[in-house]
């Protein structure tokens, strides 16, 4: 229960800090607010290495907690100075540059916390894991409302998020790992540092996926906050394209419920029980439909009202953009069932074809998409990089399906 909490709050999250921003300040905070955000989630890619999955996963400790957390430090100082960097490619000076800057090191506060996190997962104390995160962010939403109430200032909102961050880091990550008897071991780094590059390696490959995938979604408003600037698009655009955002993610919260299946093909997969691996699939591919078209629905006749309610701004002239921005979501997580498909069958590595022709796509067309349709253009280009990287997994997925089962399909009565 604590980790569907937890879980819920971050998806959250950005929903409400978004919607304060918007109906507190004006669109210039609330644009540099947007961007901000995008290249902080853009950023924290770095900072978590995505190792977390394979520390949670870690169950024989081939590597020890403090070399965890020691790795976590030094991927936390490369994304803090990779940030330093992109703010300078981008040009962003003065307050847009601190902004950016600080919801950075928020993430990265967020970053070393999700390493206890980790540890606490490893360990079958996910529930400490749920509660840290819960606590954390609820106290940052309070902290950063009120503030930004009283001052109208983002420059200390977006400090505040830093500072609470960072107590409930001491509060409760720290304290619980000090505590809990199960969690107190953490190991010795030892004198030889092969581990920092054994490590290093693991995560690498799911390191590149997630960079490459963050870019691909941040290209459409790199290049509208490019036309911004440049006074191609009008103020607020960048606001209004990240609310539009919002929904895009639903069906992916939904697939969390069909994670546990995941499980259940691997155990067919390993008894070579191929039939039923592809029937489980199925299912999971035929419901996670279902609810696609049922999210379409609503959201062509509710979805408008909601988010003009939500965020307080007047969203009418952008119907077919969210529609839009929604198909390249349902996309996305038709592409993630096949992802961790190919994971149960340990052809994880190919993926890296379908990440890398999708950004490549997406790098060519955002700028001219945007220039003529603007709007409409970034969400187009969003989409139709999602639908070929959904094209180019599901095609890999057949291909190494049918190889790795070749000559074994008629083995017993599982046949295909």
């Amino acid at each position: 229960m604590w980790n569907i909490i937890g879980s819920m709050a971050n998806a959250l999250f950005s929903v409400v800090v978004l919607m304060l921003v918007t109906r507190m300040l004006n669109k210039d905070d609330t644009d540099i607010f947007s961007i901000a955000w995008s290249i902080s989630q853009l950023m924290v890619t770095i900072g978590t290495f995505q190792i977390r999955v394979y520390q949670a996963t870690d169950v024989k400790q081939t590597f020890n907690f403090k070399q965890y957390c020691v790795f976590r430090f030094i991927t936390i100082g490369a994304m803090l100075i990779s940030s330093a960097v992109y703010i300078g490619m981008r040009g962003y000076t003065d307050y847009k540059a601190q902004i950016v800057m600080i919801i950075c090191v928020y993430r990265a506060v967020d970053s070393l916390a999700d390493v206890y996190e980790g540890w606490f997962q490893q360990k079958e104390r996910l529930d400490l894991a749920g509660k840290a995160l819960t606590y954390r962010i609820v106290f940052a939403v309070l902290a950063f409302g009120v503030i930004l109430a009283k001052t109208q200032n983002l420059f200390y909102a977006c400090w505040s998020l830093v500072v609470v961050y960072t107590i409930c880091f001491f509060a409760f990550d720290v304290q619980y790992k000090n505590r809990v008897e199960c969690l107190k071991s953490s190991g010795k780094l030892g004198k030889n540092l092969k581990w920092i590059v054994e490590l290093f390696m693991e995560g690498l490959p799911l390191f590149v996926n997630a960079f490459i995938m963050m870019s691909i979604t941040n290209t459409p408003k790199m290049v509208i906050d490019t036309a911004i600037q440049s006074g191609n698009i009008e103020q607020g655009a960048q606001t209004v394209f990240n609310i539009l955002f919002m929904p895009a993610s639903v069906l992916t919260l939904a697939y969390i419920v069909f994670r546990p299946l995941i499980t259940q093909m691997a155990i067919m997969w390993g008894n070579q029980k191929y039939k039923k691996f592809i029937k489980i699939l199925g299912k999971i591919i035929l419901c996670l439909f279902g609810m696609a078209i049922l999210l379409m629905i609503g959201s062509a006749v509710l979805g408008i009202p909601v988010l003009s309610i939500i965020y307080g701004m007047e969203l009418k002239a952008y119907k077919v953009q969210l529609l839009v921005i929604i198909i390249g979501g349902c996309c996305y997580t038709f592409a993630a069932v096949l992802d961790n498909a190919l994971v149960v069958i340990r052809k994880q590595y190919l993926l890296i074809v379908s990440y890398v022709i999708s950004w490549i796509y997406i790098k060519i067309v955002a700028g001219p998409f945007v220039g003529k349709w603007k709007m409409l253009g970034a969400s187009l280009g969003y989409t139709t990089a999602m639908f070929i990287f959904l094209v180019v997994t599901a095609l890999i997925f057949v291909i190494s399906f049918y190889a790795e089962t070749k000559g074994k399909r008629g083995n017993k009565s599982e046949k295909i």
